[in-house]
């Protein structure tokens, strides 16, 4: 005949409860505990601890003033520089470029320095970086107006939107850093 395993662990644990001696009887407050409430406590305190020690640690991304004044700082920027694009000689516009792409640079290393928790802001000021080197690599290959009357405009337009979404990103990061 099987016997009920739930029924065999009880049987087990009834007999150590009884066996074990008064003085291991644990208190609260000087009021000794049944030896049950006591076993269920410590078998309750050893799951939770196993729980919490199987639990994989999830990297938590907290809300950056600084990476934020980056974000606003570039994105004026870099949007006040590509709308001249339009009207302007590459030989006029070379320091400024050259200027922006090392603050974007500065950036994103900055981000990158912050580790795996902060790997989606880096990797969108990667993409913002590589938008604008595209755009600029545009500008010195064809030159103002001959890609059109308002295309550097149009393309500022869309490096705009994408640290729009970037800094949305920092925005909804926990701003509660403890």
């Amino acid at each position: 005949m099987a016997r009920n395993p739930v029924s065999f662990v009880g049987v087990l644990t009834s007999s150590f409860l009884r066996s074990a001696p008064a003085s291991l009887a644990p208190t609260i407050g000087g009021v000794r505990l049944a030896p049950i409430r006591w076993l269920v406590r410590v078998l309750g305190t050893l799951a939770l601890a196993t729980v919490l020690a199987g639990c994989p640690s999830i990297p938590i991304s907290y809300y950056d003033a600084t990476t934020y004044t980056h974000l606003t700082s570039l994105k004026a920027e870099t949007a006040a520089l590509i709308e001249t694009f339009d009207t302007r000689p590459v030989s006029r516009n070379e320091d400024k470029i050259d200027a922006t792409s090392l603050n974007l640079r500065k950036a994103y290393e900055y981000e990158k320095g912050k580790g795996e928790p902060n790997s989606d802001t880096a990797k969108q000021f990667a993409k913002i970086s590589q938008l604008y080197e595209e755009t600029v690599k545009e500008y010195r290959d064809n030159g103002p107006k001959s890609l059109g009357p308002k295309y550097f405009q149009e393309a500022a337009k869309v490096l705009s939107q994408a640290f729009d979404i970037a800094i949305a990103t920092e925005n909804v990061k926990n701003k509660d850093k403890r």
